[in-house]
């Protein structure tokens, strides 16, 4: 099946806060939501909560990465 794409793009912003960049994800996805279902959404908090979950378990994933890099001083 072929499908009709149309070119996107999003800025993504290097400059501001944790909380400006979430708020700025989080209005992208539902603008991506948007163009891709035909919809208007207006309250994005559910986008809001995965993006959360998602960005803590990525964290931890991460904390527990460079936990054990570090053990032993960093030696494999």
């Amino acid at each position: 099946m072929n499908y009709i794409t149309e070119e996107i793009s999003f800025n993504v912003p290097t400059n501001g806060g944790d909380q400006y960049r979430l708020y700025e994800c989080v209005d992208q996805i539902a603008d991506l939501i948007d163009l891709y279902f035909g919809t208007a959404i207006e309250d994005t908090t559910n986008i809001h909560r995965l993006v959360d979950e998602e960005l803590v378990v990525a964290m931890r994933r991460q904390a527990r990465e460079n936990e054990l890099e570090n053990i032993n001083g960093g030696s494999k």
